[in-house]
C-alpha cells in the first residue's frame, strides 16, 4: 500500500517475471530529505491558503445559509443611535466600523487602518446628513497589500452581491442614516475620478473594494443615495 508521506513503503518484496519492466529502488539519505522537505512545504503552502481564504469561505458561507429575513433588517438594533461611527449592510451581513479622514492615495496611511478590518472613509469626502451635491467616500479591500491580504479586511467581501434597491445603514453623531443603492459598477484599479464624484439632486455615498475578490486588479464601486 502506497504511502504519500513515506519515501518508501517499510517493507517490500519484488518479483521479476520478465525481462522488462521498472525496478525500484531505495533512495539515497539526499533524495529522502528532498521528498520530505517537499512534503513539508506543500503542507505549510495549503496550511497557509486555508489561513488566507477561511474569511472569505466563512463569509460566502454565512450569505448562502442566512434567512431571508436575515439581509432585509438592520442587523444589530444596539449599533443604531450609537456615538459611533458605523456602518450596516444587512444584505451581506457587514458591521464596521468607519474611521474618517483617511487618504485613499496613502498607502501607509490606509494600510495601518484597514488592516483592523475596519473601513475608511475618504478625506476630503464628506460625513453623513451634510446634504445635496455632497459624497460620502468609504472604502476598504477586498485584500490587502502583501501575502496576507485576503485573511484580514473581509467587510466588503461581498460587496459586489448589492443591487439597486438595497439598504446600507450608517450611524453618525448618535444618528442614523438609510441609503438605497442606485447601482454599481467595476472600473480600472487607477480610476480615482469618483474621489470627486457628486450629484446636485441628491447626497450620495460611495463604496469601493478591490475586485475580483481576492486581489487588487480592479475596483469595485456601489452608488447610494440618502433616502
Amino acid at each position: 500500500m502506497l504511502d504519500f508521506f513515506r519515501a518508501v513503503p517499510k517493507k517490500r518484496k519484488v518479483i521479476i517475471r520478465r525481462s522488462y519492466g521498472i525496478i525500484f529502488r531505495n533512495p539515497a539519505p539526499t533524495q529522502r530529505i528532498i521528498f520530505y522537505f517537499a512534503n513539508l512545504v506543500l503542507g505549510l503552502s495549503l496550511g497557509y491558503l486555508v489561513f488566507l481564504y477561511y474569511p472569505l469561505l466563512d463569509a460566502i458561507y454565512r450569505y448562502k445559509t442566512a434567512k431571508p429575513e436575515t439581509k432585509t433588517e438592520v442587523i444589530d438594533t444596539q449599533l443604531q443611535n450609537t456615538d459611533k461611527y458605523m456602518i450596516q449592510i444587512p444584505k451581506i451581513m457587514a458591521i464596521s466600523e468607519i474611521v474618517a479622514g483617511i487618504s485613499p492615495y496613502d498607502q501607509s496611511e490606509y494600510k495601518k487602518v484597514l488592516k483592523n478590518d475596519v473601513v475608511a472613509q475618504a478625506k476630503g469626502s464628506y460625513p453623513p446628513g451634510s446634504g445635496k451635491g455632497k459624497t460620502n467616500y468609504i472604502f476598504a479591500h477586498s485584500t490587502r497589500q502583501g501575502l496576507d491580504m485576503v485573511a484580514k479586511n473581509a467587510v466588503f467581501y461581498l460587496l459586489g452581491e448589492l443591487q439597486a434597491g438595497d439598504k446600507i445603514f450608517i450611524s453618525y453623531g448618535g444618528n442614523d442614516f438609510t441609503y438605497r443603492v442606485m447601482r454599481k459598477m467595476i472600473v480600472s484599479a487607477k480610476e480615482i475620478s469618483y474621489l470627486n464624484y457628486s450629484d446636485p439632486e441628491r447626497e450620495t455615498l460611495i463604496l469601493q473594494t478591490c475586485w475580483p475578490i481576492g486581489t487588487d486588479w480592479q475596483r469595485l464601486i456601489v452608488l447610494a443615495e440618502l433616502i
